[in-house]
C-alpha cells in the first residue's frame, strides 16, 4: 500500500530525494561525506520503497519500527559523544533499553497509538541527548536530572557561551528524522487505544521493576563523560533520578545523641574586638602548576604566589569541576559535604526548605552584621532564597553594581572589590562578615575581542591562555583590594578561594597531567587555592591540604572566634578526614580512598558526619538544638 501526502508535500519520491540531497550536503559540509552518503541511501530506500500490506505482518512491522526507534535513542548519546554504545556491559545495555521503554510506554499510554507514541517519545529522547552534548561542549560535564532546576541559571549564562555544530549530532538529528520519514512505509494502525494504553503502562511499570531489580548495584557516574562511557547516557541519567531520596542513615537518632555528649554547647567569650570578615569565592581559580609543569611567558599569580606574612595558605578539595558553583559555596557556608547527597544534586535548589545552620548564623549570633553580594542575576541557583535561610540578613546582585568596568561581558574583580572597599568603609561599629562571588573569570574562554596577556610556551591552548589571562587580571585586582586592606583601621581578615576548575580543552589538561584515569590523579583536578590573610598578626601556614567544608574552621580559629558544638566536631573530624568530596578523600596519612575503602574509624567518623548533616538539613522537630541552636 501506498501512503497518501498532502498535495504541498509533492510526492514521496520528491521528499525522500529532497532529505538526501540535504543529509548529503549538510553532512559534508560538517566534514563526513561518508555518513551523508548513507543518510541519502536510506532517505532514498524510504521514498522509492513500498511495503506489501499483508494483514499478519502489519503488527509485527509496526513493532521492528518502534524496537528500532527505542535502539537508537540509547545509541544517539552514545555517538554524539563519540562513544560506542556496545563498549559497556551487557547488563548496562540491557538497562539502557529499559530505561527507553519506560519513556516509550509512558508515550503510548498518553497517545494511545504505536505511530504518534514512538514519535514523541524518541523526540524527547533526542532532544536530551543533544542537550546533553551541548552541555557537555561548554561545561565538561555531563546534563544531570537536577539541571532543569537550574534552567534559569543556565539561560542567564548561556549568551556567555559559542555552540558548534558538532557532526556527530547532525547525524543522529537527520537519522531520526529518517525513522520517521520511514514510519510512511508502515501499514495503516487499527485504532484499538484502550488496548494500546494498558500495554504502554504494563510495559513502562514492568521496566521501572526491572531497573529497580538490575540496577540496584549500579551507581552514577558524574566525571566528565564517565557517565556515557561506563553506564550509557538514558541509564546513568535515571541512575541520578533514583539516588535523589534522601535516606535517613542507619542509627541516626543513637549518632546524633553521641555528637550532642560528646560537644555540648560551651560558653566561651568573644575576643575584644571583633575583625570584619570578608570571603571571596573567586570564580574559576584554579593553580593549573598542581596539575603539571605550566610554562607560561610571565607568571599567572605573582601577588598571590608572594603572600606569606600572616597568612594561611594551601588547597581545599571542591566537590565539582566546571561548574556547578552552587555546591561549593553550600559546603563553605554550612560544613556540609556533598559527599552525602546524590550525584548531580544541587542543594541551594533542592533540599533548603527551611532555615539550616551555617556560619552567617553563628556570626549573626557574635553581633555581626551578615551580607552576601554577587555581581550577576539573582535567580541564579535560588540564591536569593538560599541567602535568607542560611543566615544572610541582606544579598546584593547586579543590580547594586554600576557595570562601568567590564572584562567580556562581566563585572570585573576590580569593580566588585571598589563594591568591597565602599562597603567597609561605610560599615559602623558592629563587624562586617561579607561574602562575596566574583564573576569575571566565568567560562567560556572563547571570547575573540579579548586580549591574552598570558600565553603558553609550546603547543597553544587558546582556551586556556584566556583563562590564565583572566586569572591574571584577578590577582592584579586582589594585590589592590589587599593593599588598601594592609592600610585599614580596623582589623580585616580575608578569606580567597577558588569555587571549582575551568573547563578548558582536554588535550591541554593532558599536557599537564597525562592521565586522570586514577582516583588520586582524578582528584588534582578538584584542589583549588585558598588564601586566608589579615592585616593584623595571625600564625602563618603554608602547604595545608582540606577541603571546602572545613574553611569556616580556620576562618574561625584565625579570627580567634569561638568555635560552636558543630564547628568543634568538625575540626576534630578533619585531623582524620582532612579533605573529603564526592569522589573520595584523604586519610590522616595522604591515601586517596572512595568511602567503600574507609578502615573502621574513618568509617566511625563518616557515620557521625552523615547524621549530623542529615539533622541539619533535613532535621525539623528532631533537629539538634545542641549542634544546631
Amino acid at each position: 500500500m501506498k501512503t497518501k501526502f498532502p498535495r504541498f508535500f509533492g510526492s514521496r519520491r520528491l521528499i525522500g530525494g529532497t532529505l538526501a540531497l540535504v543529509s548529503l550536503l549538510a553532512m559534508g559540509a560538517l566534514g563526513s561525506w561518508p555518513a551523508g552518503t548513507g543518510l541519502a541511501v536510506l532517505f532514498l530506500a524510504a521514498g522509492f520503497l513500498t511495503l506489501p500490506d499483508r494483514q499478519g505482518l502489519s503488527a509485527a512491522v509496526r513493532l521492528l519500527w518502534a524496537a528500532l526507534c527505542i535502539f537508537l535513542s540509547c545509541c544517539y548519546p552514545s555517538w554524539m559523544l563519540e562513544y560506542n554504545f556496545f563498549e559497556i556491559s551487557a547488563n548496562r545495555i540491557f538497562l539502557n533499553i529499559v530505561c527507553a521503554c519506560v519513556v516509550y510506554g509512558v508515550s503510548l499510554l498518553l497517545f494511545g497509538r504505536i505511530r504518534p507514541a514512538v514519535a514523541a517519545a524518541s523526540g524527547a529522547l533526542l532532544l536530551l541527548c543533544i542537550a546533553n552534548a551541548f552541555v557537555f561542549q561548554f561545561r565538561g560535564n555531563e546534563l544531570q536530572w537536577t539541571d532543569f532546576m537550574s534552567i534559569r541559571t543556565a539561560m542567564n549564562v548561556a549568551a556567555g557561551y559559542s555552540f558548534r555544530l558538532p557532526m556527530q549530532v547532525a547525524g543522529c538529528a537527520l537519522l531520526w528524522v529518517w525513522t520517521q520519514f520511514a514510519a510512511g512505509l508502515l501499514p495503516k494502525e487499527a485504532p484499538h487505544p484502550l488496548a494500546a494504553r494498558a500495554g504502554g503502562a504494563a510495559a513502562a511499570l514492568i521496566c521501572v521493576f526491572l531497573f529497580t531489580w538490575r540496577g540496584a548495584g549500579v551507581l552514577p557516574e558524574a566525571w566528565k563523560k564517565d557517565g556515557t562511557l561506563f553506564n550509557g547516557y538514558l541509564l546513568n541519567f535515571s541512575l541520578g533520578i533514583r539516588d535523589s531520596i534522601i535516606e535517613q542513615p542507619r542509627d541516626y537518632a543513637e549518632l546524633i545523641a553521641q555528637l550532642e555528649e560528646r560537644y555540648p554547647e560551651s560558653e566561651a567569650s568573644l575576643p575584644e574586638t571583633l575583625p570584619d570578615i570578608v570571603v571571596i569565592m573567586d570564580e574559576s581559580l584554579a593553580d593549573m602548576r598542581i596539575l603539571g609543569d605550566l610554562k607560561t611567558n610571565q607568571p599567572v599569580t605573582p601577588f598571590l604566589d608572594s603572600l606569606s606574612d600572616n597568612t594561611i595558605r594551601g588547597f581545599a578539595l571542591s566537590p565539582v569541576f566546571g561548574g556547578s558553583t552552587a555546591n561549593s559555596e553550600f559546603e563553605f557556608l554550612t560544613g556540609c559535604s556533598m559527599s552525602f547527597l546524590p550525584t548531580g544534586s544541587v542543594a541551594y535548589q533542592q533540599y533548603l526548605h527551611h532555615t539550616v545552620y551555617s556560619l552567617p548564623w553563628l556570626l549573626q549570633s557574635y553581633g555581626y552584621e551578615t551580607l552576601a553580594t554577587h555581581p550577576y542575576f539573582e535567580n541564579g541557583w535560588n540564591r536569593q532564597t538560599a541567602y535568607e535561610l542560611l543566615g544572610f540578613q541582606n544579598a546584593t546582585f547586579l543590580g547594586a553594581y554600576p557595570e562601568e568596568d567590564l572584562v567580556r561581558e562581566y563585572v570585573s574583580d576590580r569593580e566588585m572589590f571598589r563594591y568591597i572597599l565602599n562597603r567597609l568603609d561605610a560599615q559602623g561599629d558592629a563587624p562586617l562578615f561579607l561574602f562575596g562571588i566574583t564573576m569575571q573569570n566565568h567560562g567560556s574562554y572563547g571570547d575573540p575581542n579579548y586580549k591574552n596577556t598570558i600565553s603558553l610556551e609550546g603547543k597553544s591552548f587558546p582556551f586556556a591562555e584566556q583563562y590564565l589571562s583572566l586569572i591574571h587580571e584577578s590577582d592584579e585586582a586582589l594585590e589592590q583590594l589587599l593593599t588598601r586592606l594592609e592600610d585599614s583601621p580596623r582589623k580585616t581578615i580575608v578569606l580567597i578561594f577558588g569555587d571549582h576548575f575551568p573547563a578548558l580543552e582536554n588535550s591541554f589538561f593532558q599536557s599537564l597531567h597525562s592521565s586522570f584515569d586514577a582516583l588520586s590523579d582524578k582528584m588534582l583536578q578538584y584542589q583549588v587555592p585558598f588564601y586566608l590573610w589579615a592585616n593584623y598578626d595571625i600564625p602563618e601556614r603554608s602547604g595545608e591540604r582540606t577541603s571546602l567544608n572545613y574553611l569556616a574552621v580556620d576562618l574561625l580559629e584565625a579570627a580567634g572566634l569561638p568555635l560552636s558544638s558543630y564547628y568543634r566536631f568538625l575540626s576534630d573530624l578533619r585531623q582524620t578526614i582532612p579533605a573529603i568530596n564526592p569522589s573520595g578523600f584523604y586519610s590522616a596519612d595522604g591515601q586517596v580512598l572512595t568511602k567503600a575503602q574507609a578502615k573502621e574509624e574513618q568509617t566511625q567518623w563518616l557515620r557521625l558526619y552523615e547524621a549530623a548533616q542529615y539533622n541539619n538539613l533535613f532535621g525539623k522537630k528532631d533537629r539538634s538544638r545542641v549542634l544546631f541552636p
